[in-house]
């Protein structure tokens, strides 16, 4: 299983969050290093990631290289970056896509995750939800998942999955052919705090950090 690694130099809500210091390192090095006994491509279009990858005696399981400039933005979808890396490598085996912002994932709950595939074409990761969801239309307040005139316990509720972008691991042909990470026989995999965390605003960080915290008493 190969890793591919997604690094922008620009964060749009948390200004500098993978060059942030977390845990003695940049957030993105704290992630990259995690994954020592994997092979690792960093799709970067960041020459400081770049030089902190390569210039890293202990990320020599790391390969980076340079975004092409027609999939530099906030509008290229991560998909698109995938297949680019899948052409760019001739990527045969299945791949883990992460991203360094979910600082709590660790290479054990990615291998243990990944034992799925050999019935699946793909797994992700997600958060349960058993509680009772509406949703606003036009006319007022909808039930989603229950029956407001018959109360249930939540837990006997119908369960509903979140994709919490923590990884996604599928076979290339998935991407290839849906264009999508998610394939027609996928398998949620559920994941709870701290690993689900994944650090999209400055409310995210704060969290994660108080976490770091908790653990150094």
């Amino acid at each position: 299983m190969k890793i591919f690694v997604p690094i922008k130099e620009y964060s749009q809500r948390v200004p500098r969050k993978n060059f942030r210091i977390f845990y003695g390192e940049p957030l993105y090095k704290h992630a990259l290093l995690k994954f020592s006994k994997n092979q690792v491509y960093v799709d970067t279009d960041s020459e400081e990631v770049i030089k902190g990858i390569q210039d890293d005696a202990r990320l020599g399981h790391v390969l980076t290289y340079k975004r092409s400039r027609e999939l530099v933005g906030h509008h290229v979808s991560v998909c698109d970056l995938i297949k680019n890396f899948i052409k760019r490598f001739e990527v045969q085996e299945p791949i883990a896509q992460i991203h360094v912002t979910s600082p709590f994932l660790n290479n054990k709950l990615l291998e243990d995750a990944a034992e799925y595939m050999s019935n699946h074409d793909s797994v992700i990761s997600c958060n349960i939800h058993h509680t009772r969801f509406w949703r606003k239309e036009l006319y007022g307040y909808c039930p989603v998942n229950h029956n407001p005139v018959k109360i249930e316990q939540t837990q006997d509720l119908p369960p509903f999955y979140e994709e919490n972008s923590a990884f996604y691991i599928f076979e290339p042909k998935v991407i290839s052919s849906t264009g999508s990470r998610i394939g027609r026989n996928p398998y949620f995999y559920p994941i709870g705090v701290p690993h689900n965390i994944d650090i999209d605003t400055e409310e995210d960080w704060k969290i994660a950090l108080n976490i770091t915290e908790k653990e150094k008493r």
